[in-house]
């Protein structure tokens, strides 16, 4: 019994110490490996004033789709945008 009670204590501490983020992350430059369908935004002034480039990445060397997004659409609940 007591063993199930410390390993739920130990579950119940990791959980509490993850928790997703609010915001997204904008990057200043494009990387150069993705994983496949990953997701980054980009602010590398390609993009018209108040749009980010948005990058997805692809599998086995294919392309990896890019568009534009208005920066108003990365916006979490509190209306924040992290920048790195």
């Amino acid at each position: 019994m007591r063993s199930v009670w410390l390993g739920l204590v130990a579950a119940a501490l990791t959980l509490s110490m993850v928790h997703p983020s609010a915001a997204q992350r904008v990057l200043s430059f494009e990387p150069l490996a993705m994983d496949p369908y990953s997701t980054v935004y980009v602010d590398n002034g390609s993009c018209s004033p108040g749009k980010v480039l948005k990058v997805q990445g692809a599998p086995n060397n294919q392309r990896r789709k890019k568009s534009c997004v208005p920066l108003s659409d990365l916006r979490g609940p509190t209306g924040t945008v992290r920048t790195r």
